[in-house]
């Protein structure tokens, strides 16, 4: 009677019966050879990080985060950015500045002689640590995707974008370039506009070369843009997916970018720009008490651009009379504008149909309350993570916060505040405002990360 050896059929390693496979090429998984992620992925949303690159690595693994999404601010200055700076702007730069030092700080804010520049060395005005990413000393962890802030150097975004200056997992989103995140079951696609919303600045390209605006340190969104954006957004429409507006200005105070949110087809929309100690979650019908007070703010963002548009109207036209491609982005943009409302009353703010008087004021109320709106802290205060799992986002909010302590100090000391409780009997201590943390959630990181989409 013949044996079986260890290695033979009936004892293969795996536990299975069957004979051995063949020499040659193994057989496929019945993954057929993918990596696949289990768990939620955690995308961490921050702003204004303003040039402290490192710590994107630490609020990374602090939020345990496998994507990030930042909202302008970021740092966009190199080595030569210093020489380019307005005056005015490298005051709020440096004031704000986590890597400028506080003696420094302090002595710009009390003045003296001459420009701040010329008062002291480079070495002491660190605008940002961009120039380690560029030269490798230092690696983002995770993919990083962000627009640009109101505080920037449109030679760097430029030199990005025709790529003398590249960053291993930086992505710049912006009005010609979209991302598409395929994660945890859900598509994310990523629309961004950089730059702060200034309307008499809507046609201006500033010192910017290419279509994107800026000069002396600060970056601001033009009208061309959004109307490349609209382009871009409709050129990559897919309804599976759910749409991400990336924004530096918040679209609850511009008028103009919250009709673009609409236009967009956004789900939510995340900003920044109003530098709180905590974030914000919200949608239009939680903070506006009527349709027609929602109405209003559309209708004075749009007088205030016809107020603009009228008195460029007889430059602009002509200039861009043989770029039939700018025609077209203009055209984009005039859309947008036209289809906001002209007073609070009545009228659809979403360009819907309203036929006649008997449908005034009746308007599609879907994205006043379905598109949510996510305004961050400044990162070095809070961040938001949105944690994606089964095609579900759920959501994650943390802030610092404000300080209260100095309320207790005003009492006199050593007669602490108390409280009878029924019967005379003494109340319990308060428990502590101070709890432990709960544990991390213990989670295999992925062996690969999800490979976006370049739209």
């Amino acid at each position: 009677m013949s044996t079986t050896s260890a290695t033979g059929v009936g004892y293969l390693q795996n536990g299975a019966t069957g004979g051995l496979p063949p020499t040659g090429a193994a057989p496929l998984l019945p993954n057929q050879g993918r990596v696949l992620q289990t768990g939620p992925l955690r995308v961490l949303c921050i702003a204004d990080v303003r040039g402290n690159l490192r710590s994107l690595n630490d609020l990374a693994k602090q939020a345990r985060a496998d994507h990030i999404i930042h909202t302008g601010d970021f740092g966009f200055y190199d080595d030569t950015s210093l020489e380019r700076i307005a005056e005015k702007t490298l005051k709020h730069v440096a004031q704000y500045s986590p890597l400028i030092s506080e003696p420094v700080k302090k002595a710009i804010q009390q003045g003296g002689p001459g420009p701040v520049k010329n008062r002291f060395p480079p070495s002491e005005l660190p605008l940002s640590e961009l120039p380690l990413l560029i030269s490798g000393e230092v690696k983002l962890d995770v993919p990083v995707y962000t627009v640009w802030g109101a505080c920037e150097d449109v030679r760097v975004l430029e030199k990005f974008r025709t790529g003398e200056y590249k960053v291993p997992n930086l992505h710049i989103i912006d009005e010609a370039r979209s991302m598409l995140l395929e994660v945890g079951g859900v598509k994310l696609r990523l629309l961004g506009l950089g730059g702060a919303v200034v309307m008499h600045k809507l046609f201006d390209n500033g010192e910017g070369r290419t279509t994107i605006a800026g000069g002396q340190g600060t970056m601001w969104t033009t009208l061309l843009q959004m109307g490349e954006l609209v382009d871009t957004a409709h050129r990559v429409y897919d309804p599976t997916e759910t749409r991400i507006f990336v924004t530096h200005a918040s679209p609850a105070r511009e008028g103009i970018l919250n009709q673009l949110s609409v236009t967009l087809k956004a789900d939510f929309s995340i900003s920044a720009g109003l530098h709180f100690r905590y974030g914000s979650s919200y949608n239009e019908f939680s903070v506006n008490p009527t349709l027609d007070h929602y109405r209003g703010k559309l209708a004075a963002s749009k007088a205030s651009f016809n107020d603009v548009w009228e008195t460029v109207k007889g430059e602009v036209e002509p200039a861009i009379q043989q770029n039939e491609a700018q025609q077209n982005l203009l055209k984009n943009a005039l859309q947008i504008v036209e289809k906001m409302p002209t007073t609070a009353a009545g009228g659809n703010p979403f360009g819907g149909p309203v036929a006649g008087q008997a449908s005034l004021g009746q308007v599609d109320e879907s994205a006043f309350k379905n598109m949510w709106n996510f305004n961050l802290a400044d990162a070095a205060f809070g961040y938001l993570v949105l944690e994606i799992q089964d095609g579900r986002i759920g959501t994650e909010m943390r802030a610092q916060g404000f300080n209260f302590s100095h309320r207790g100090a005003k009492q006199q000391p050593g007669v602490p505040p108390t409280t009878a409780g029924p019967a005379g009997i003494p109340s319990p201590a308060p428990p502590s405002t101070q709890s432990s943390a709960p544990p991390p959630t213990s989670r295999q990181p992925s062996a690969v990360q999800s490979k976006p989409a370049v739209a």
